[in-house]
């Protein structure tokens, strides 16, 4: 067999049912060989960022690793920003990118690729040869898989046509299963835990299968302690009776009441970054035990009381054992009184809100949001695009099950959205995958791939936040009392240019308008784009 079809066949070993990408001149052989033996299905994606972006959406929602492929040059520096996302998120996935021919200094496309690679955080492995081939794409998967990381494959184009040998790999794309934290590190968290009043149970992304769930809500149970999660671990613990939600700057009055009351936080799979402590100002006077399954993770929080490393629901369950053994009785901290403020925050939340007087032609944002909400299947899966919206549509658009909720914004930068939103939609086909996309992000990266989920036909409902702006630039501008005209642009007509590519799409500038929206999703026959005009003073965060 050639090269190209060996690797195409080392995908299908290694159980690649899913593979995003672009082809070009040092990919294209092994696309086919992966198409023709059947090996799983190829979604060409229109730019190269969107692929690997497709593949970060895959591994978000399946926690499988990721797979795409791009050609040489600039196919690879299209890639950039998305490796870097990838990296910063800590997401597992594999680009097969092709390369130049050793030598060939002349070549348009030539460039240091180790480099680019390198500079964005990703591991580089190259391929060294026809006898090595399999070794090294194993390799690739296993530092992806274990490290957490984006990987690119590197692919010399004069190697796709070598006569090679079949080869098998034995790799299992799984990550071993790490040992409870033990010894005197344990046995002090859990004094620490059994001298608290108000302890809390907080739980990151790294704590989210079910084993770690089940452990957790044992833990908080026997503690009588509230749960609260990460903003990336939302709905972990949905329709526990005191889940306070998303700890952080999305937390409602009752959790950031709670939160601030509590003396110590017991913190499992979570960074503890900015965000989900507001600044540290959660963790003020509180004693912090943080528990993380291995070294990979990042603990963003420098100076815990006590930091645990080993298997989240082992080490839960290993703590509750302690405090049976020592008869520590219950903090009593889930009263009535903080059932009745969950209660009243849940009835808040579901209320409709009254629309605001806005500029002509557009809607009141969050009432909007509130009523798209109840039109939408409760169980969906949710990409939400950067931008001032962001924050607002993650509070009103909520998921029931953290591996539904897609974040886009490890990296910072607007349009990563639509290529994750195509990969996800492609990995959970049984809920409707719904995309939050900012008019300029959807503008950047959004609008060529109109094509792509017309020829897919995934359940997927596209929201633009159409202000006509930079939102966050307007706000800047506009809080200084600067001229804002820099930060206004002039989009398309999104939902023209929705139904040129075969997608059914409509405008909403009113009231009457969002109703004949609500209609359409719940009418919706394949992928549906909507166009939600907003007043750019008037969004909220």
């Amino acid at each position: 067999m050639k090269m190209h079809q060996l690797l195409a066949d080392g995908l299908r070993q290694l159980g690649v049912g899913h593979l995003f990408g672009l082809i070009g001149d040092a990919n294209l052989f092994l696309v086919q060989a992966y198409c023709t033996a059947g090996a799983g299905r190829y979604v060409a994606c229109n730019h190269e960022a969107n692929a690997v972006l497709a593949a970060i959406g895959y591994a978000q929602t399946t926690g499988r690793t990721g797979v795409a492929t791009v050609t040489h040059g600039p196919g690879l520096t299209n890639c950039a920003t998305a490796l870097t996302e990838a990296a910063r998120g800590g997401i597992g996935l594999v680009l097969l990118c092709g390369d130049t021919a050793p030598g060939d200094a002349q070549h348009l496309q030539n460039t240091n690729q180790r480099a680019l690679v390198e500079a964005t955080g990703a591991a580089f492995v190259e391929l060294r040869g026809p006898d090595m081939a399999l070794s090294d794409l194993e390799q690739a998967f296993r530092i992806a898989a274990l490290q957490r990381r984006p990987v690119v494959f590197n692919m010399r184009v004069d190697l796709q046509w070598a006569d090679v040998t079949p080869q098998k790999t034995g790799f299992a794309i799984t990550r071993p299963q790490s040992q409870p934290a033990g010894g005197e590190a344990l046995e002090e968290a859990v004094a620490m835990i059994a001298s608290a009043r108000r302890p809390l149970v907080l739980a990151g992304r790294g704590a989210m299968d079910d084993a770690a769930r089940a452990a957790l809500v044992a833990l908080a149970t026997r503690l009588e302690a509230p749960l609260a999660t990460t903003l990336k671990a939302q709905a972990l613990f949905h329709r526990e009776p005191f889940d306070l939600g998303i700890s952080g700057n999305l937390s409602h009055p009752t959790a950031i009441d709670t939160i601030m009351k509590s003396d110590c936080i017991i913190a499992f799979g979570a960074s503890l970054g900015k965000y989900t402590t507001e600044g540290g100002a959660y963790l003020k006077g509180k004693r912090v035990i943080q528990v993380l399954a291995d070294t990979h993770e990042t603990p963003w929080l420098e100076t815990p009381d006590i930091r645990l490393i080993g298997d989240i629901a082992g080490t839960a369950r290993a703590m509750a054992e302690l405090l049976d053994l020592a008869e520590i009785p219950g903090s009593a901290a889930t009263d009535s009184a903080l059932a009745e403020g969950l209660a009243a925050e849940a009835a808040a939340r579901a209320a409709p809100l009254p629309f605001a007087q806005t500029a002509p032609g557009t809607v009141d944002f969050i009432p909007a949001l509130r009523r798209l909400n109840q039109a939408l299947p409760q169980e969906r899966v949710l990409v939400a695009d950067l931008g001032r919206f962001v924050f607002s549509v993650w509070r009103n658009l909520p998921v029931t099950r953290p591996q539904d909720l897609v974040f886009t914004a490890h990296f910072g930068g607007i349009g990563c959205g639509t290529g994750q939103a195509i990969g996800a939609a492609v990995a959970v086909p049984d809920r409707p995958t719904v995309l939050v996309a900012g008019d300029g992000g959807f503008v950047l990266s959004g609008v060529g791939e109109l094509s792509v989920i017309a020829r897919e036909q995934p359940d997927m409902v596209i929201i633009l936040c159409n202000d006509g702006s930079y939102g966050a630039e307007y706000i800047q501008f506009a809080n200084r009392n600067l001229p804002t005209d820099l930060s206004m642009i002039a989009p398309p007509d999104f939902a023209a240019l929705g139904t040129a590519a075969g997608i059914a799409s409509l405008c909403v500038r009113d009231e009457a308008e969002l109703d004949a929206a609500c209609r359409a999703i719940r009418d919706r026959k394949g992928p549906l784009m909507i166009d939600l005009r907003l007043d750019p003073a008037k969004i909220e965060k």
